[in-house]
């Protein structure tokens, strides 16, 4: 099984045809959107235990990792998660994400919140 490379300064699409290439050297594409979205819900959990973890929120069965720099890793590994997942439900859907970032942010732009 040969690595994948991402080069430095990758737009959007080049992450997505990355995630697109990582899905399928382990052999993922066959799973559906609907599994994908439970997927990146159970991986959106696991990254607000990492953030709890990192602001030393609650007591846990578990100890956090000791250093500021071990627990601000784990919320970086559970962002990419998170990440690689969303990549995987807009290829599944066919959306280049960064076309839709860059509209609804300019969309974004003229909104105000009360």
């Amino acid at each position: 099984m040969s690595e994948i490379e991402l080069p430095e300064d990758a737009s959007m699409k080049t992450y997505q045809r990355y995630v697109h290439d990582l899905e399928s050297m382990h052999g993922w594409l066959d799973v559906d959107l609907v599994h994908n979205c439970f997927l990146m819900g159970e991986e959106v959990g696991e990254l607000f235990k990492a953030v709890r973890r990192y602001e030393k929120l609650f007591d846990q069965s578990e100890p956090a990792p000791a250093t500021l720099a071990e627990r601000k890793t784990d919320v970086a590994h559970e962002l990419v998660d998170v990440l690689n997942y969303l990549l995987a439900i807009a290829n599944r859907l066919d959306i280049d994400l960064e076309a839709a970032f860059r509209a609804k942010n300019a969309k974004n732009q003229s909104r105000s919140w009360d």
